[in-house]
């Protein structure tokens, strides 16, 4: 059983901030939601001579390679679980060997108690964490991305993932402190009026 006083939840932001800008940040908290460590990155930018030789995968390429990954390996917090603001990030979170989910708000009705689960694919599951309103989406990497160590199952893994969402529940909003990060990355960015990137455009 998770200790609510050991739950410690990565979170990881990779965003446009202004038009082929992009900025990412990564705040760990703790069962609390208070921030035990917070690290941003510069704006990037993505140049005319990139656009050609990547083309539509461009975008995928900065926000996941360049930003996600570096400012990961650059995180001194280790939490046990990762929360991404996109879908796209969890395969290269689940190639480095981190558990990774993504949140999503659901639009079904609240299911029968809090902890109650419904499975809608192999790689999704809908989570009752709080008494009122309805359930939360919780996304995994695809199945085929993660390696299978022999010791611990995909299903376990994702039932270790649940139990902790529910413990942490408890004391806060597990989606929140995504926004949290959104809203620091603006204000940088606004605060950035000397940014070589903003003289440029």
């Amino acid at each position: 059983m998770v200790q609510t006083g050991k739950i410690h939840i990565g979170y990881l932001v990779s965003t446009a901030i202004a038009e082929n800008v992009y900025m990412g940040g990564a705040m760990v908290t703790d069962a609390f939601g208070l921030p035990l460590e917070f690290r941003y990155t510069e704006p990037v930018k993505a140049t005319r001579l990139q656009k050609i030789l990547y083309g539509d995968v461009l975008e995928q390429y900065i926000q996941t390679d360049v930003i996600i990954v570096n400012i990961l390996d650059n995180l001194e917090q280790k939490p046990s679980l990762f929360v991404v603001s996109d879908a796209e990030f969890l395969p290269a979170l689940e190639a480095k060997g981190r558990t990774a989910i993504w949140l999503g708000e659901g639009r079904s009705a609240p299911l029968a108690e809090v902890g109650a689960t419904l499975v809608v694919s192999d790689d999704e599951v809908m989570v009752q964490v709080s008494k009122t309103g309805g359930p939360i989406r919780v996304r995994f990497a695809h199945a085929g991305t993660h390696t299978e160590s022999g010791v611990q199952t995909r299903a376990a893994r994702q039932a270790e993932v649940l139990h902790t969402l529910n413990e942490a529940a408890h004391t806060m909003d597990v989606a929140e402190p995504l926004r949290r990060i959104d809203k620091a990355l603006k204000l940088l960015w606004d605060e950035m009026e000397e940014s070589p990137v903003k003289a440029s455009e």
